[in-house]
């Protein structure tokens, strides 16, 4: 049964939900991780806040949580709580999650934030810190995939610098100035990390504790190494500004395949392929700066 706790800390006078699985249909020697099971094997009920006592336990439905148990997509709403000790009743292991989520207060007037991810105080009108629980994606208040809406993206980095800019906090308090600072800053970076397909891919890897070590990490096929390697050899011989730059939109075509078969490896899952697809696209990105260079020295 799904049982909802509501303890009240010694240390603390707190109150905090734990919600607790308990499998109604398999032996309780079983610990629920081993079970395979699905939702309708298990009942939710209420224990009173101050008793936890089984038999004081009565059923109540919670149709909006199963809503987010029956699908494997929705089912990540689980990332809410926060895992906290196991605790054992009645032989069987199970784990408890705690439904708290962290209060924030503005710096300045001690009100509690209102918005879970908010810029200024909605009482005192104050700049508030970056919070860090947030990536790039969302700050730019962009999809998490790497078919970013670029249009989107710059519309959200151009308002949001109107409003953070340190220009607009010249007359405010210090740590004021100093907090318009890390804001723009960290939008700026943000923005470039999320603009750029190859400082996109490479912060999704990151995301999911992937990076490209050494700059590649991969062993290439000796056919690939030796295409960048005649296409070097090619833009060093170049005498003209037409040759360096027919080799640039060949660089282009070859980035929009990489660009193409990056964004289907992500939507795939496929961690694996967009990585090595990663180190080849740094490869051709480097020609072009070199292209780029080239053009701007002649």
């Amino acid at each position: 049964m799904l049982v909802l706790n509501r303890l009240r800390p010694a240390a603390s006078s707190q109150a905090q939900t734990s919600i607790c699985l308990v499998n109604t249909r398999h032996s309780l020697s079983k610990s629920l991780k081993s079970t395979t099971t699905t939702c309708s094997d298990f009942e939710p009920a209420f224990l009173n806040e101050n008793d936890t006592d089984s038999s004081t336990r009565h059923c109540l439905p919670l149709t909006h949580f199963w809503k987010c148990l029956e699908t494997r997509q929705q089912a990540t709403a689980a990332k809410l709580f926060s895992t906290t000790p196991p605790y054992c009743q009645y032989g069987l292991g199970f784990r408890t999650f705690s439904t708290v989520l962290k209060t924030q207060n503005c710096w300045n007037c001690g009100e509690s934030l209102q918005q879970t991810h908010t810029y200024f105080c909605t009482t005192c009108k104050v700049l508030q810190p970056p919070d860090e629980d947030r990536n790039y994606f969302d700050i730019m208040d962009c999809e998490k995939s790497f078919a970013v809406d670029i249009q989107k993206l710059q519309r959200t980095y151009r308002n949001l610098q109107r409003s953070l800019h340190p220009d607009n906090f010249s007359q405010k308090q210090t740590k004021e100035q100093e907090l318009s600072e890390k804001q723009s800053a960290l939008v700026n970076e943000a923005y470039r990390t999320l603009l750029g397909p190859l400082s996109r891919g490479l912060y999704m890897l990151k995301l999911q504790g992937l990076q490209l070590e050494g700059g590649t990490h991969f062993a290439m096929e000796p056919q690939f190494l030796y295409e960048i390697m005649e296409i070097n050899e090619s833009l060093a011989a170049t005498q003209t500004e037409e040759e360096a730059s027919d080799i640039g939109h060949c660089i282009q075509d070859r980035l929009q395949e990489l660009i193409r078969d990056v964004s289907e490896s992500f939507s795939k899952g496929d961690l694996k392929k967009a990585k090595m697809l990663l180190a080849k696209m740094k490869y051709f990105v480097n020609i072009e700066d070199k292209v780029k260079e080239k053009l701007s020295s002649s």
